[in-house]
Order: structure tokens, then C-alpha cells, then sequence
């Protein structure tokens, strides 16, 4: 089943993977059914656009996201703590280079 178009717009606005939205579109779908019986109905996907901006609001309450000054500092972190492994990932290919080269 394809969501609306504009889904993964939505999803990117809210911080949210776009599987995630698709997960709560589907949600929001069923939740229209039951409560207007009808598929299809212009109810329908009042009831179903009306419930998926409740489920991403939801979503965006429940995710911790960083704020806009603290987001720089967050991803230095993540960088800096991905050099030594980084360097060592260099350091083995280095050092299978120089041992192929030698044989």
C-alpha cells in the first residue's frame, strides 16, 4: 500500500524515518476504518489524515531530539569517537598493502 506523496516530506519535517511514517500511516488507516466503517470515504481520509498529524506529533514527543545548539557538539562527539577506529581501519590496509607489495 503507498502512502500519500507527500509522507516522507512529513516524516523529514517531523525527524522521523520514513519507514516509521509509513508504520504510522498504516495505523492511521486502520484507526479511519474503524471509526467511519467505510473505506474510501471522503470521512475516511479526513479521519485517517487527522490521525496520522496525532501519531506524528506523538512521535515527535517521544523522541529526544538535540537541539539546534547542542546538535554540532553531539555530532563532534560522534566524529571524534569514530577516529580510532577509523585510524585503524587505515593502519590494516596499510599494513596489507606493504605486505602484498613485499611478496
Amino acid at each position: 500500500m503507498n502512502g500519500p506523496m507527500i509522507l516522507p516530506w512529513i516524516a523529514h519535517k517531523a525527524g522521523i524515518s520514513e519507514a516509521r511514517a509509513e508504520e504510522l500511516w498504516r495505523e492511521a488507516l486502520c484507526h479511519a476504518t474503524d471509526s467511519t466503517g467505510w473505506v474510501g470515504t471522503s470521512e475516511y481520509w479526513e479521519a485517517a489524515e487527522a490521525r496520522l498529524h496525532k501519531l506524528i506529533e506523538r512521535e515527535k514527543r517521544t523522541h529526544c531530539l538535540p537541539t539546534p545548539e547542542i546538535s554540532p557538539w553531539v555530532r563532534l562527539q560522534s566524529r571524534m569517537a569514530h577516529l580510532p577506529l577509523l585510524l585503524a581501519e587505515r593502519w590494516s590496509l596499510a599494513w596489507v598493502r606493504l605486505l602484498s607489495a613485499k611478496a
